[in-house]
């Protein structure tokens, strides 16, 4: 069965609603900007593979992304806004998983959900528009 990567986000959600379920608290909160990220990611990565991308499964693929998303031949100012919302969310997992101390991490996770929420209204809009 194939794995819905939309499930993440759902389950970044589920985690900034609640931290103190899961706790520790900061701890789930840096998960939930880490999983809002890799949903995204995933879900533009499907998108940007039925228009000819080629991942390399390695960590380049986090820049060459987006910046596929900005140059290829399909290229719209919604794929844009798309692969810049995508950089400022690998920006937040990034510093969700490797900032010692964020100074609120509730905000930081509020943010990257915002984000991954736009970025996914936005795929959809983009298959709606048929390009």
């Amino acid at each position: 069965m194939r794995f819905d990567w939309a499930d993440f986000l759902a389950l970044a959600q589920a985690l900034q609603s609640n931290p103190e379920v899961p706790g520790p608290q900061e701890a789930a909160l840096r998960s939930a900007v880490s999983r809002a990220y890799y949903a995204a990611f995933h879900l533009v990565g499907e998108v940007a593979r039925s228009e000819g991308w080629l991942p390399t499964y390695s960590g380049q693929d986090h820049k060459g992304l987006p910046q596929d998303l900005r140059h290829s031949r399909y290229s719209t100012p919604l794929h844009r806004r798309i692969a810049t919302q995508l950089e400022r969310l690998c920006d937040d997992r990034r510093q969700a998983d490797y900032d010692d101390s964020l100074s609120n991490p509730a905000f930081l996770a509020g943010t990257a959900l915002t984000r991954a929420d736009r970025v996914l209204k936005d795929l959809e809009a983009l298959r709606s528009s048929g390009k």
